[in-house]
């Protein structure tokens, strides 16, 4: 049994160790298409991302003041059950708040460089190291 219990803290180890390596982020140059055409057709890119972020930070807006919402119900509950059983109140509406899982990426990028792409623009990509640099 304590035989197991090394290798599968030697293996943890290894893993986590491993997973130190350098992190990478796609960074993107775009060259404009030449044509008149393809400028315009970019422009209507440009405002579709737009459009998508808007979109995307209201969709956050909405599930953090939710979130908020659901922390102040549960927070009240919690009191009143605190308060039937006799138990004093230890905790505040913040330990009820899960608004931090509302930070939703928009993702908006894919399209937008789908879009450039297909009105004549060119997406020239590098990868950009971001953490870890000095493991690689």
């Amino acid at each position: 049994m304590l035989r197991n219990f090394r290798f599968m803290f030697v293996f943890a180890l290894i893993g986590l160790l491993m997973g130190c390596g350098p992190v990478y982020k796609k960074e993107y140059s775009y060259v404009p298409p030449k044509s008149q055409a393809g400028k315009i057709c970019t422009a209507q890119c440009v405002q579709n991302r737009g459009n998508c972020e808007q979109m995307c930070q209201m969709r956050n807006d909405t599930c953090r003041a939710q979130a908020k919402q659901n922390a102040v119900y549960q927070y009240e509950m919690y009191k009143e059950e605190q308060h039937d059983r006799g138990q004093p109140v230890d905790k505040r509406v913040s330990d009820f708040d899960d608004s931090s899982s509302c930070n939703n990426d928009c993702n908006c990028a894919p399209t937008y460089n789908a879009c450039y792409s297909a009105c004549g623009g060119q997406i020239l990509t590098r990868k950009v190291c971001v953490a870890f640099c000095d493991k690689a």
